[in-house]
């Protein structure tokens, strides 16, 4: 039988491992990316990382994520992460567009669902707490793409993948990076230039809400308190996967991938040519479906944003359920490497 799992690991992530196993407090960092739809393939793995990972830990997780992995991680620094995944994953599959929404609709509808994962209490719970710490990656618009003319942001997003495309550094002239803190920041960044903000009762969900708003699907995000005046979008324009070229705390990186490659930033997409160095994975491990499951699952492909246009919403709805439902034998299969003391015999390295 094929494994449902492909776990790879950076050469001193692996030798730490062979060595203690799986432990919680080998890890300092959980890294989460963006990908809309793609992360109901993690949601049952983010169940078996409550228990594995987050609960009764000693030491600190700093948690770096942009889009639906900042999300992810509101939900996991709440006094109770599993009821809030709960309703995350609910919620998140029950979008409904009766004809392809604008812009300020699903600008309204992700508000809605930010809503149902921090309840009543959220905010003050992830902000009080001191052992999961969460930073959320967004980007702060400059020059051609600070608009949100679709006319406008399209051509400037035209004039920037060309840009990327020749230099990933250069798209700081058109994006800079904006990481709001629930604490102190943890993380170092010297590719681009870098603000950093600290989360507040009254930042948190515009903060929260501008790392998933994609360029042209959702408004951007301004006046978020704090921060410096401008419009704020998705921080995956950048920070897609992320690159790994980031300064982390001492200890492991954890990374639950939706796929069995990283590509850095949102631009990058086709430029097959643009992955992280095995340097700069060397503390990381990466738990990603294999890519033998992901050809079984529906459509033979994770969820994506275009199965909105793809499907009905009954189509859709099916889908993603029997998705999440086939996900189970990812989590059934990490809780049982873990309890198991198995994890090294099934690394591999980064290629």
């Amino acid at each position: 039988m094929d494994s449902t799992l492909t776990i790879r690991a950076g050469a001193e992530a692996a030798a730490l491992i062979r060595d203690r196993g799986f432990d919680k407090e080998l890890f300092s960092s959980l890294i989460g990316a963006s990908g809309g739809p793609k992360w109901l393939v993690l949601s049952q793995i983010d169940r078996v990382l409550c228990e594995h990972l987050l609960s009764n830990r000693r030491a600190p997780l700093n948690m770096l994520g942009s889009s639906v992995g900042s999300f992810r991680h509101a939900c996991f620094a709440q006094r109770e992460p599993l009821a809030a995944i709960e309703r995350f994953e609910h919620a998140y599959i029950d979008q409904r567009y009766e004809t392809k929404p604008t812009p300020a609709e699903v600008t309204v509808e992700s508000r809605r669902i930010l809503d149902v994962i921090l309840g009543e209490n959220g905010v003050g719970e992830i902000l009080a707490n001191q052992v999961l710490r969460t930073h959320f990656s967004t980007v702060r618009s400059r020059s051609a793409v600070a608009t949100d003319n679709a006319i406008l942001l399209t051509l400037g997003l035209g004039v920037a993948a060309i840009v990327n495309a020749l230099s990933r550094p250069a798209l700081g002239l058109f994006f800079e990076r904006a990481v709001f803190s629930s604490g102190d920041s943890a993380f170092e960044f010297d590719d681009f230039s870098t603000q950093t903000i600290r989360l507040t009762e009254a930042s948190f969900e515009d903060a929260l809400l501008a790392s998933g708003s994609i360029p042209l699907v959702m408004k951007g995000i301004r006046s978020i308190d704090g921060a410096l005046p401008g419009i704020y979008r998705d921080g995956g324009v950048i920070d897609y996967h992320f690159d790994f070229t980031f300064g982390a705390p001492d200890g492991l990186i954890l990374y639950p991938h939706f796929f069995d490659r990283i590509t850095p930033g949102w631009l990058d997409k086709r430029l097959p040519w643009r992955r992280p160095s095995s340097s700069d994975l060397s503390r990381v491990v990466m738990i990603a479906p294999s890519p033998s499951f992901v050809a079984a699952l529906p459509g033979g492909k994770v969820p994506d944003r275009n199965d909105f246009a793809q499907y009905s919403t009954k189509e859709r709805l099916a889908c993603w359920l029997e998705v999440v439902d086939r996900c189970r034998a990812l989590a059934d299969e990490l809780d049982d490497l873990i309890a198991g003391g198995r994890m090294a015999e099934r690394l591999e390295p980064f290629v």
